[in-house]
């Protein structure tokens, strides 16, 4: 996926605010509405280091995860303690462990057969790093390759983007909407208002997608 931001660069430079170091508390607050079956899959898309992963495993589930930067793929290796065994296609360098499959490289090469028997994606800041004008090749990517009916669980922000670049960019609801109509619903669980350093107003949203 083309992108004007070097996020190679930022993983480098350790420019990572964007990485929580904590589970994702509208993750932990609502996965059980999606009554799991034990060891489901669960699908992270720009997926960096997120501690989320890790504890997901934890309670037995399974996860797949697409990251472009090999640095944040290492880091997770080496914070998780896990063992990988690693081979490489055209596409990917895939780390493969009992609990977990990730697939590091261009997140539009993957295909439905990566992501069969996925039952549940967790995108926390994933359309929101994405630029305006990628956001429809990342959603009919998403939707191509998970299995029929999969639901969502994203996290968006929004925004007066006027008062700030991005990233993380304002994704207004209605966007998300029309992104995902008329394969897909938007149920929102949660809304936040956060303020930033600068004074920014900023509403935090968890949002079933389904």
């Amino acid at each position: 996926m083309k992108q004007t931001i070097n996020w190679q660069q930022r993983w480098t430079d350790n420019s990572i605010r964007f990485h929580e170091g904590k589970v994702n508390k509208f993750l932990a607050n609502y996965i059980d509405q999606f009554a799991l079956n034990p060891a489901a899959t669960i699908f992270f898309p720009l997926c960096g280091k997120s501690y989320d992963m890790q504890w997901c495993i934890d309670r037995g589930y399974k996860v797949i995860g697409v990251e472009l930067s090999e640095i944040a793929v290492q880091d997770f290796i080496s914070e998780s303690k896990i063992g990988f065994e690693k081979h490489s296609t055209d596409s990917f360098n895939i780390y493969r462990s009992e609990h977990i499959t990730l697939y590091q490289g261009d997140y539009m090469g993957l295909t439905a057969a990566d992501l069969e028997g996925c039952q549940l994606v967790f995108d926390r800041a994933a359309i929101i790093a994405i630029e305006a004008f990628n956001r429809r090749s990342y959603v009919e990517q998403l939707i191509s390759i998970i299995p029929k009916s999969t639901p969502i669980l994203m996290i968006s922000r929004e925004y007066d983007q006027r008062s700030r670049s991005g990233p993380p960019f304002s994704v207004p609801l209605s966007e998300i909407q029309q992104l995902f109509s008329p394969s897909y619903l938007c149920r929102v669980l949660e809304d936040e208002q956060l303020s930033g350093a600068d004074g920014l107003q900023v509403l935090q949203r968890a949002l079933i997608i389904s």
